[in-house]
């Protein structure tokens, strides 16, 4: 497999999805913050975490920071492109339409704050997963696949929440959320987030040792860490 178009797919892939899927809350009980909605694109988002990483492993900081700039330009297409079809003439016999505009159109300040969000998250990701690899090497995967992404996670999480549903609506005097619901919101999908990558380690640790034996197979003379 070409990583080089197989990884850039699949991340470009999972932030447009995240992104569409956000539309339904998911509801989760977590201890000690009691039920919590959760757009379920948060699973989406953590492949496209997954990928990243992966991209910073194999083919380096340039190759990853390259690829996230050509996904927030995908993303803005995107939301242009779903509002062009939303502002086609609708089928009179079409009932849908309602539907339709409403699973697809997000709010401006959702638009807005995922944008701004993706594109700060994922460089704190990548840079950071590139600082630790310098300094760990080849050892220790699971250190630099964890931690940059619980940091930028975390980044990712209160950023976007706080724009979407505080600091936007307030510019336009909408409703905004605020004070122990906004933490609560916060923490609970944080934790979510957490959760799912703490379970896509093994999967990280999967493909970078495929990739390290395809890697030796071409090179005999390269020897192949498994830490």
């Amino acid at each position: 497999m070409n990583t080089k178009i197989g990884l850039p797919a699949v991340f470009i892939t999972a932030i447009i999805v995240a992104n569409v899927t956000a539309a339904k809350l998911a509801y989760f009980e977590i201890p000690l913050l009691g039920g919590v909605a959760i757009p379920a694109g948060f699973i989406a988002f953590g492949v496209a975490f997954l990928a990243s990483d992966l991209m910073v492993e194999v083919h380096g900081r340039e190759f990853a920071t390259t690829v996230v700039n050509w996904t927030v330009s995908c993303l803005i297409l995107g939301y242009g492109l779903i509002y062009l079809a939303i502002a086609l003439p609708t089928a009179p016999f079409y009932q849908a339409h309602a539907a339709y505009a409403t699973t697809l159109g997000a709010s401006s300040n959702i638009i807005l704050a995922s944008i701004v969000t993706l594109l700060l998250s994922q460089h704190i990701d990548v840079n950071l997963f590139a600082e630790i690899k310098q300094r760990t090497g080849d050892n220790h995967r699971w250190i630099r696949n964890l931690m940059s992404t619980s940091i930028s996670q975390a980044v990712d999480t209160a950023l976007f929440i706080t724009l979407a549903f505080t600091f936007f609506p307030a510019l336009t005097s909408g409703d905004i959320l605020w004070g122990t619901a906004l933490a609560t919101t916060i923490l609970g999908q944080y934790v979510a987030k957490v959760v799912v990558a703490a379970l896509d380690t093994p999967f990280f640790y999967l493909a970078t040792t495929l990739n390290r034996r395809t890697a030796s197979s071409a090179n005999p003379t390269s020897t192949d860490i498994q830490t």
